[in-house]
């Protein structure tokens, strides 16, 4: 009687889960941050505009397009009431511009026939004397200021269309005298003008001939002229972030995986 084998027990296959813990996953980069709603913050925006290189130029190229603008508008208005000078009636309305003004009129042209030269020397002269040209700028701008503040309070006093010797016929209630659009432009145009050259000290070099001779100092050292381009300038390395450390976790694989059915046994 032949003997009888034991049958054999098949080994149940082992069932290796795969990996599924985080610290099994390779990451990089720093940690993924919410996302909050974005606030306007009106006090970076107006430090980065006044950082810009480009207010410079722009405040420049506005404050050329005011100074054209006053030469060629009305200073003063003047409204007369037309029954008080002969036959005419109603009321007449009479503009005065910038030749009407007299010797007030002849300084401010002269003014903007010394503050545009300098404002331009400053931007694109000399990087050596640009910040003499800054300063000689500044002191013109602020000597129109008094000008036109002079100017300013003479065209509300007395009208320039009139002759002092008809002013004596004239009632006070009689004429009504308001600014044009020539004044208003003028100190646009003389504000805009000290923007830039005040905004232009901040990105004008230093003078070399101001360095002693004891100290060396390197062409490296030495940063380079201005440059009033539209563009927006390049960081340089020591303004650019530095990279954050990469966060990599690395963890033992498991190559081989069976499944509950045996898929991947041979048969």
């Amino acid at each position: 009687m032949p003997s009888q084998q034991p049958p054999v027990s098949q080994q149940p296959p082992i069932e290796i889960d795969p990996p599924t813990s985080s610290e099994a996953v390779v990451e990089f980069g720093p940690a993924p941050q919410e996302s909050r709603r974005r606030r306007w913050d009106f006090s970076g925006a107006g430090r980065d505009l006044l950082a810009d290189r480009r207010t410079v130029p722009l405040a420049a190229a506005l404050a050329a397009l005011a100074a054209l603008v006053s030469v060629l508008s009305e200073w003063q208005v003047t409204v007369v009431d037309a029954d008080t000078i002969g036959n005419a009636s109603g009321i007449r309305t009479v503009a005065s511009s910038l030749d009407d003004l007299g010797v007030l009129g002849i300084g401010y042209v002269l003014g903007l026939f010394l503050l545009v030269p300098v404002l331009v020397l400053t931007l694109f002269g000399p990087p050596a004397a640009r910040r003499t040209f800054r300063l000689a700028g500044l002191s013109v701008a602020g000597t129109l200021l008094g000008v036109l503040l002079a100017v300013a309070a003479r065209l509300t006093s007395e009208s320039y269309l009139i002759d002092p010797i008809y002013r004596i016929a004239f009632d006070g209630a009689e004429t009504t005298l308001s600014y044009g659009r020539g004044v208003w432009c003028a100190f646009a145009a003389v504000l805009l003008a000290v923007t830039a050259l005040y905004l232009s000290g901040r990105h004008l070099t230093s003078d070399p001939a101001a360095v002693p001779e004891t100290f060396e100092v390197s062409s490296a050292d030495i940063p380079p002229a201005a440059v009033w381009s539209w563009r927006r300038p390049a960081p340089s390395r020591e303004e650019q972030p530095e990279g954050d450390a990469l966060d990599l976790t690395v963890a033992p694989a498991q190559p081989f995986t069976s499944f509950p059915d045996d898929r991947d046994r041979p048969n």
